[in-house]
């Protein structure tokens, strides 16, 4: 029998291929198109629930496969909203690749990075597509990890881009987060004291929190406006969510199964804490529709768009596929023997 070695990739490794968005929005898009075309297989999150620190704990089990990449595997991810009192990251988890001849494992890789670049890299395909022709001011609320990936992902997409908005409890987070986009970003870059400032009028919101909090008000969603948030859309007030012309999901089963178990859903003092108040929109289309050509994006100036892009495993796995490829390519990890 032949000896089985395996490829471990830490955070560090997959941070020092310096993967951005001209690598991963091509591999992230064309997963995209395989669920349009059905060419792939996964399953609504498998997801247990550790809720001793916080109500909205979790853990999911996330498998995939995608046919035409010729990619699959399963992530095993968990978010602990509380971990940061720790010390600790609130989202950890592994990310196993499989060979999709003989199903050998091919590569055990750190998945809290990964994650990132693959819901910034959604987020920007759907935008790029439903943004105002002439979008120029982008707001993002939230302004760590996720928020710092939005950003660079998003301006890189709508190049129309001239003022970006900062909102965070953090000033220091928000100020970081302004000094590391000067690096890319050429316009201007405003830090906001409330969510008044920063989300009203604006033609692109990305909310990047961790939806304790509704941030988007009606008054402040003008027509010809675009959101993306990523969590489901709990950032929402509800009259704000259903004034959308058109609500793009991900996934149609995921959405339809984060609401249903966000129906009993409570916050730590007891209050509802639904996955999209008011209850979930009429889905208009899932993003790879719309990145195949199967559903028109935007047809007005004033049309109110909102994506709610749940999490595809497909998505993960396709990054997972550009990140082993990378690491074998330039000799990164270090390799296991496993059997």
């Amino acid at each position: 029998m032949k000896h089985i070695d395996v490829l471990l990739l830490s955070r560090d490794d997959v941070v020092s291929l310096s993967l951005g968005p001209a690598e991963v929005v091509p591999v992230v898009e064309q997963a995209l198109r395989e669920h349009a075309a059905g060419t792939y297989e996964m399953h609504p999150k498998i997801g247990i629930h550790p809720t001793g620190t916080d109500p909205a704990n979790f853990l999911h089990a996330m498998p995939a496969y995608l046919h035409q990449l010729g990619a699959c595997g399963l992530k095993w991810v968990g978010g602990f909203a509380q971990n940061y009192q720790r010390g600790l990251p609130n989202v950890t988890g592994i990310q196993v690749y499989n060979d999709t001849a003989t199903g050998i494992p091919l590569a055990i890789m750190d998945c809290s990075y990964a994650t990132g670049l693959r819901t910034a890299a959604v987020s920007s395909i759907i935008a790029k597509r439903c943004a105002a022709v002439d979008a120029s001011a982008l707001a993002v609320v939230g302004c760590g990890f996720e928020g710092t990936m939005h950003l660079r992902f998003l301006t890189s997409q709508i190049p129309a881009l001239r003022q970006v908005r900062l909102r965070d409890v953090r000033p220091t987070a928000m100020a970081a987060l302004r000094d590391q986009a000067s690096d890319y970003f050429t316009g201007e870059i405003v830090l906001c004291q409330d969510n008044a400032s920063t989300v009203s009028g604006a033609d692109v919101i990305a909310t990047c929190t961790n939806g304790d909090e509704h941030i988007v008000r009606p008054e402040w969603f003008v027509p010809g406006a675009f959101a993306v948030g990523i969590e489901g859309g709990c950032a929402y007030e509800a009259e704000a969510l259903h004034l959308a012309d058109k609500f793009i999901v991900d996934d149609v089963a995921l959405a339809k199964y984060f609401d249903e178990i966000g129906r009993d859903r409570k916050t730590a003092d007891g209050e509802p804490d639904p996955e999209f108040p008011g209850g979930m929109p009429e889905i208009y289309a899932t993003i790879g529709q719309i990145v195949a050509g199967m559903k028109p994006a935007r047809m007005s100036a004033s049309e109110r768009i909102i994506a709610i892009p749940i999490g595809m495993a497909i998505c993960d796995i396709a990054v997972a596929h550009l990140i082993y490829r990378a690491a074998v390519d330039r000799g990164i990890g270090q390799k296991f023997r496993l059997s």
